[in-house]
């Protein structure tokens, strides 16, 4: 009698076990997954875009940078304020960021240094994001909310191939949504990529 109710005992245990991983297994599963971010815009000739999911004041510099490359006669300063303002406000906004692979300001980013780049802001910034693949993330994260000052001066440049006598540095500082304790000042290298500026060089 005493090891039928054991082995009774036991199956209950093995089926209650079963009950709890299927029902673990079910749940992950019909999980819905935030969708990713929709280009809503986009710049032609330059390759930059704009997501449904960028914040106020990304989209009203995006329009500025487009109003600017779409004239017959582009202002080339105006353009190198506009795409620094976005790359600082899309790399360290984390808060419309799905994964730390999201890796915000790429488009802006000369590509003989993007793999560096993504390479060190997963090593750094975007090391601690946690997923937000199915909606359900709880940690607080920054959003650029408000640039301060932008100063902008020539400098040359030699790095690997490239060399630019009139290349731009550009010191930005910035101001948070909420204070998190995030760095709010940066200076920013641009080269002249073709007829693309793009950023060389954050510190």
């Amino acid at each position: 009698m005493k090891k039928k109710l054991k082995i009774f005992i036991l199956l209950i245990v093995i089926l209650t076990a079963l009950c709890i991983i299927f029902f673990v297994y079910k749940n992950n599963h019909t999980k819905k997954k935030t969708q990713e971010a929709k280009v809503v815009d986009s710049i032609k000739g330059y390759g930059y875009k704009l997501h449904d999911n960028d914040s106020k004041l990304y989209k009203e510099i995006f329009e500025e940078l487009k109003k600017n490359l779409e004239n017959e006669k582009i202002d080339e300063e105006k353009y190198a304020e506009s795409i620094s303002k976005l790359f600082i406000i899309d790399f360290f906004t984390l808060e419309n960021k799905r994964t730390n692979d999201d890796i915000g300001g790429i488009d802006f980013v000369h590509k003989d240094a993007l793999e560096n780049f993504k390479l060190k802001a997963k090593d750094t910034m975007y090391k601690y994001i946690e997923s937000n693949v199915y909606g359900d993330r709880k940690q607080e994260l920054p959003e650029v909310n408000k640039i301060n000052e932008v100063k902008l001066e020539t400098t040359k440049v030699s790095y690997k191939n490239i060399k630019d006598s009139k290349a731009y540095k550009v010191h930005i500082t910035f101001d948070y949504k909420k204070d998190l304790g995030y760095v709010k000042e940066k200076n920013i290298v641009l080269v002249h990529e073709d007829k693309i500026l793009s950023i060389i060089e954050m510190k």
